[in-house]
């Protein structure tokens, strides 16, 4: 698999994630790692990052870590504890590890920190397989 490639694949497809600025840094084996730098719209009207962002993140990390086998995924069930307030830092980051890859059903498990690591949320993603190979072709192939 060509990891590099998802990324950039699975990043052009993604409108939602480009659009609030979400960025898939990393996808191994099973693993991927995700970055948002901050802008004044992330934030909820308290002053720290909404939930939404933060779920969002966790959730496109643990995706991405999913797709690694090159095989379409959804997202069958969640659970997430926001674990503390993302309040005066300019970035956050996530990272998610493989529980469980199954045939059918797969697991991760996704920490979401903050710019000095302080541990913001931990979440459990569990996806379906779809059966279906991602297409890796990116829009300038075509």
């Amino acid at each position: 698999m060509d990891y590099e490639k998802l990324i950039r694949v699975r990043q052009q497809r993604n409108a939602f994630c480009n659009s609030i600025g979400l960025e898939v840094t990393e996808i191994g084996p099973g693993c991927a790692k995700s970055r948002l730098t901050l802008r004044k719209d992330h934030m909820n009207p308290v002053g720290s990052v909404h939930g939404g962002c933060i779920f969002t993140m966790a959730d496109t990390t643990a995706g991405s870590a999913a797709s690694s086998y090159g095989i379409q995924a959804t997202t069958l069930d969640s659970s997430i504890h926001f674990l503390r307030p993302g309040m005066n830092t300019d970035c956050l980051y996530a990272e998610a590890t493989e529980i469980k890859h199954g045939k059918r059903v797969s697991v991760y498990a996704v920490d979401v920190t903050d710019a000095e690591g302080n541990l913001l949320a931990h979440a459990t993603f569990t996806y379906a397989s779809l059966g279906k190979p991602i297409d890796m072709t990116l829009d300038s192939e075509t």
